[in-house]
Order: C-alpha cells, then sequence, then structure tokens
C-alpha cells in the first residue's frame, strides 16, 4: 500500500500552518485515493487527530448527475454515494446500511467492522466522501452479524459491470466452513472458463432488482443438461476464492455445474454456475446443490 512518510522535523516547526495546509492539499490532489486508504487504515483501532483528513467539503452525495457517465468509476461513485476506492486484494472501501439492524458498516476488501463507534463513522464520512447525517442513501447490505444470525453464514454479493448479472456467496459460520457460490449471467457468447475469471464489483443496482434474482433462483428449474466444472476451472475459483485458512485450503475443493436458462429478471438467456467448496471425497450431486441453492436463496430473500 501506498505509504506517506512524515515531514521532516524543521518543516513541521518551522512552517505555518498555511504553508503545510498547501502542501497537504497538493498532495491530496495528486494521489487523492491513496491518502484516502492510508487515512481510513491508520484511523480504525486507535484514536487522536490525524493529517490525512481532507479540508474540502466535496460530497459525492450531490443531486446533479456527473458529467462523465461512461467512466465506471465516476458512475459507481455516484450511485454509492461514496468514494468507493479500491482495495489491493480486488474489493472496495465502502460503507453499507444494514437492512436488518440498521446499523451502518464497514468493508475493506476482505475485511469487515460491523460495529463502529461515532469517531469511526465520522472519520469514514470524510476519508470516503460520504454523508454520515443520511445513512438511509448509502447501499444496504447484511452485516456480518445479522448475515451470521439470519442466514448462519457470511453472505456477500457482487455485481457485474453493466449490470450483466450477480454473484452470490455464502460461507457457513460452522467449523466445517462450507461455502456457496451461485454466478447469474447475461449469455451473449460467455463461456464457463470466462466465467470463473470474471470480477464483481459492489452492487449498485437497487435491492429490487437483486431480490428478483434471488427470488428466480429460489425456484430456478431442474436443467436437461448440465457442465460439470473442470479441474482447471476449480482451480481457477480456488486462486480467486481461497478456501480460508492454510489447514483447510488443503481439504477443501470447489466442485461446480452450469448450465444456459432463460432469467426474466435480467432480461433473458443467461449463464448459471452454482458451486460448493467441500472435503475432496465429499459427494456433490447436483440436485443437492440446486435444492441447497433454493433453501438458501429463501432465507435471503426474506431478510434481504
Amino acid at each position: 500500500m501506498y505509504q506517506i512518510r512524515a515531514p521532516p522535523e524543521h518543516w513541521r516547526m518551522h512552517h505555518t500552518r498555511s504553508e503545510r495546509s498547501s502542501h497537504l492539499n497538493s498532495i491530496r490532489a495528486a494521489h487523492p485515493a491513496r491518502c484516502a486508504a492510508h487515512f481510513v487504515f491508520s484511523h480504525l483501532g486507535r484514536e487522536g487527530p490525524n493529517i490525512m483528513i481532507p479540508e474540502d467539503t466535496f460530497n459525492f452525495n450531490h443531486d446533479g448527475a456527473l458529467g462523465n457517465f461512461d467512466d465506471h468509476e465516476a458512475r459507481l461513485r455516484h450511485l454509492l454515494r461514496q468514494d468507493a476506492m479500491p482495495t489491493s486484494d480486488g474489493g472496495r472501501h465502502l460503507l453499507f446500511v444494514c437492512p436488518i439492524c440498521k446499523h451502518p458498516w464497514y468493508k475493506a476488501g476482505r475485511h469487515e467492522y460491523p460495529r463502529l463507534t461515532p469517531e469511526q463513522l465520522s472519520f469514514l464520512g470524510v476519508a470516503l466522501h460520504a454523508d454520515i447525517h443520511a445513512l438511509y442513501l448509502l447501499p444496504r447490505a447484511l452485516c456480518p452479524l445479522c448475515s451470521t444470525i439470519y442466514l448462519g453464514g457470511m453472505f456477500s454479493v457482487g455485481e457485474y459491470p453493466r449490470r450483466m448479472g450477480y454473484h452470490l456467496l455464502w460461507e457457513s459460520a460452522s467449523p466445517r466452513r462450507i461455502r456457496l457460490l451461485a454466478m447469474v449471467y447475461r449469455r451473449e457468447e460467455l463461456t464457463l472458463d470466462t466465467l470463473v475469471q470474471l470480477t464483481p464489483d459492489a452492487p449498485a443496482s437497487s435491492m429490487r432488482d437483486m431480490r428478483a434474482v434471488v427470488a428466480w433462483l429460489e425456484t430456478c428449474p431442474f436443467p436437461q443438461a448440465t457442465q460439470a466444472y473442470t479441474d482447471e476451472q476449480c482451480a481457477q475459483l480456488a486462486r480467486r476464492y481461497p478456501l480460508g485458512s492454510a489447514s483447510t485450503s488443503c481439504v477443501h475443493r470447489w466442485h461446480g455445474y452450469a448450465w444456459e436458462e432463460s432469467c426474466p429478471p435480467l432480461g433473458g438467456e443467461v449463464l448459471v454456475s452454482l458451486a460448493v467448496a467441500l472435503p475432496p471425497r465429499a459427494p456433490s450431486p447436483f440436485a443437492s446443490l440446486l435444492i441447497g441453492w433454493s433453501v438458501l436463496a429463501r432465507a435471503m430473500r426474506a431478510v434481504l
């Protein structure tokens, strides 16, 4: 991660406050995302003033549309009402509001912080350019605590760019650490090899759109023919979605199936993939996997 070195001692003692502010503002202008990311990680878990707090009042929660909506990053930041900076592990820095407990929570890539102090929330609001006084405008997602209570494990949603589909991942809270993965993507000549390599982004569509796809997955008919994952496709998933600690990754393995189906919520033909992470010798018949996802989708729809 980009690190900003502290100014030398003689600089701090002999420069005026306005000169220091001018110097820091020039750094922020050159590297806005890096400065904010450094600030976020430096503040979680400790208190006190931080010179990385931006002094400007610009906020993505404005009413006007951004000028360049062809740019994915600009459009995503506008829809998520915050600066949604990428993290080093492929995720983003994001503030969410849980639809169950109504608490704001913070996600930084694969790390979740479900209970924020008022000080932490205030600092994150400044760093991410989010309006913490209008939390109802922030994206909704189950916090880790409510997800574990109501779904028996950690549930996360990703959305493919241009609203092409959804990526649903669930990991049980039990010591077995079973993982279930569902990927639904508009067909458009997409192959399974390509699908397992796609990286989803933060969901920017409405909760209604996502619930419609989850409801469709709950009642998805049994397909006439399926394509089982090859060893290479299983390995691709294991590289993109590690199976936990070293002790579990050596005994668990992805098993999956894919098929084509018509999905009205996504407007036509889609490629559907269901996968489960289990010990290598554990049976993973497709019928059990489809039924398991149907039950899980019903539980998700009840709380989303």
